[in-house]
Order: C-alpha cells, then structure tokens, then sequence
C-alpha cells in the first residue's frame, strides 16, 4: 500500500486522465480496469487518513472509503472524500460534507459541502 501521499495524488490524477479518454472513446471495459486500480489508491490514500484523523472526526468515518464521492484538488493538492453529514441525519434537508486530506497529511472537515 502507498504511503507516499504526493505519489498516490499524482498516480490518482494520472488514472483519472486515462478514464476521460477513455470515456471519449467510449472504452467501458477499459474504465472498468482503470477504475478497480483507482479504488486502490483511493483506499490507500484514505487509509492514511484514517489514520492521522482526530478522534472525535474517526467516529463520525466509515471504516472504508467504499461509496462515498472522491475529488482532487489539482490545484491545491487536496484529496476529497463527500459523505452525507451525519447531523443531518433525522433532518428532511440533506447536507453533504468533504472529508479532506492535503499532502502533509492534515486532515479537515468542509461541513455544507457544495459542489465546486
């Protein structure tokens, strides 16, 4: 498993530029593969985390990225992992938050989360 954030960012976005040709080309095999090897890394890169997470922040995280949406942040070198928030649980009104980590491996909450 990657430990090195900056190698597993990079390999992500390499991926991801590959799923978007592919997409283009209409490749549906080929991005089902290309997807399995980004789950890796997302997995990974979620791991980490995890693992430098605070306590109260831990609680809240599933014990695997498994469905949740994930984003970069090219720009910034910012990981992203969206999830429902869980405040709003027993609420009518849905809000999602981004779970994020940068590349020295600080970890932060974005609550009311949108779409940028």
């Amino acid at each position: 498993m990657e430990k090195n954030l900056k190698n597993s960012f990079e390999n992500w976005q390499e991926l991801n530029k590959k799923v978007e040709e592919s997409f283009g080309k209409f490749e549906f095999s080929s991005i089902k593969k290309i997807r399995k090897e980004q789950r890796k890394i997302e997995d990974s890169i979620y791991s980490i985390l995890l693992e430098n997470a605070n306590k109260d922040l831990k609680e809240l995280l599933p014990s695997e990225c498994g469905e949740m949406e994930i984003g970069y942040d090219m720009e910034n070198k910012i990981f992203y992992f969206v999830m429902f928030d869980p405040d709003y649980e027993e609420s009518e009104e849905t809000k999602l938050m981004a779970i994020t980590i940068n590349l020295d491996k600080k970890v932060n909450i974005i609550k009311d989360f949108k779409e940028q």
